[in-house]
C-alpha cells in the first residue's frame, strides 16, 4: 500500500466534482436536474476553435513547445491585453500552463515558506485552499458577506495582513459567488496592499468575460499601475470558450528592470 504524504491530511475531495457527479448520476435516472456544481459551460467549443486545433495538429505541431509557449501564443495574449484592457506588456512576460490551477500551484511552490499566509475571499474556489494546505502555506479566510455583494471590503483587508501574509488571492469575477468589482473597488483594494509590500497579488481572472447586463471587465493590473511589479495576472480560455476539457492558462509578471 502506498503510503501518503501527511501534507495531503487536510485536504478533502473537492465538492463541486462530488455535486457534478450526483447531478450526472441523477440525469441517468431520468430525472430533470440544475447542476450547480462544476463551471460547465452549456454550449460547445466553437467550431473555429476545434478546425484550428486539427489543422495544427494536422501541420505537425505536437512536438514539445518551449516551456513558456510558443511565440506565436504569447504574442497573441499580449495583443489581446493591449487590445482588451489598454496593458502593454512584452512577450517574455507570459508563460503558458495546463489550466489555471496549475499556474496557482506553480507560483504558490515557488514563493511559500512553511507558514505563510495566503488571503482568501470567501466564498471561494475550493482549490485555492487546498494548494496552500499542500504547500505548507497556511490560508486565512477573509468573509466577504452578502450585504456587501461578496466584495472584499478594504478595512476587513487591512485587519487580515500580518507580517507572515505573503499573497491574496483575488478572482475576478469571483467563484462561486459571482462578486464583480467595480474600478473603485479594486483601487481602494490597491491602497491597502501599496502599505504593505511583502504582499503579492495573484489576480485569478479566468472568468473575465461571464458578465451580464452590460458589465465591462478590468483588470486589476490595470487600475493599479503601481502594483504590477507584484501582481501575478491568471487567464485562460476554457471557461470563456468551453473548453474546459482542453485546459490551458497564462500567467503574467512584469518582468523585473535591471
Amino acid at each position: 500500500m502506498i503510503a501518503l504524504s501527511s501534507r495531503l491530511d487536510p485536504v478533502k475531495p473537492s465538492a463541486s466534482a462530488w455535486v457534478s457527479q450526483a447531478a450526472n448520476e441523477a440525469r441517468s435516472r431520468g430525472e430533470d436536474v440544475i447542476d450547480l456544481g462544476l463551471g460547465e459551460r452549456d454550449f460547445d467549443t466553437p467550431e473555429h476553435i476545434k478546425h484550428a486545433a486539427h489543422a495544427a495538429d494536422m501541420a505537425g505541431q505536437t512536438k514539445y513547445p518551449p516551456t513558456s509557449g510558443t511565440l506565436a501564443l504569447r504574442k497573441a495574449v499580449a495583443d489581446k491585453l493591449r487590445r482588451e484592457k489598454d496593458l502593454a506588456h512584452g512577450v517574455d512576460e507570459f508563460i503558458v500552463a495546463n489550466g489555471a490551477k496549475q499556474v496557482i500551484f506553480n507560483a504558490m511552490r515557488a514563493t511559500l515558506e512553511d507558514g505563510d499566509e495566503v488571503l482568501l475571499c470567501a466564498p471561494y474556489f475550493g482549490q485555492y485552499k487546498d494548494i496552500v494546505l499542500i504547500l505548507g502555506g497556511r490560508p486565512v479566510t477573509i468573509p466577504c458577506v452578502a450585504e456587501n455583494r461578496f466584495r472584499l471590503q478594504p478595512g476587513d483587508l487591512v485587519r487580515a495582513i500580518t507580517a507572515r501574509t505573503r499573497w491574496i488571492i483575488l478572482n475576478l469575477p469571483s467563484n462561486p459567488a459571482g462578486a464583480v468589482y467595480s474600478d473603485d473597488d479594486l483601487r481602494s483594494l490597491g491602497v491597502v496592499l501599496a502599505d504593505h509590500p511583502q504582499v503579492m497579488i495573484l489576480s485569478d481572472e479566468i472568468d473575465e468575460h461571464i458578465l451580464f447586463n452590460g458589465r465591462k471587465f478590468r483588470s486589476f493590473a490595470a487600475i493599479n499601475s503601481d502594483l504590477k511589479d507584484r501582481t501575478l495576472t491568471v487567464n485562460g480560455v476554457s471557461k470563456t470558450y468551453a473548453m474546459t476539457g482542453i485546459a490551458s492558462a497564462v500567467a503574467q509578471l512584469e518582468k523585473e528592470s535591471n
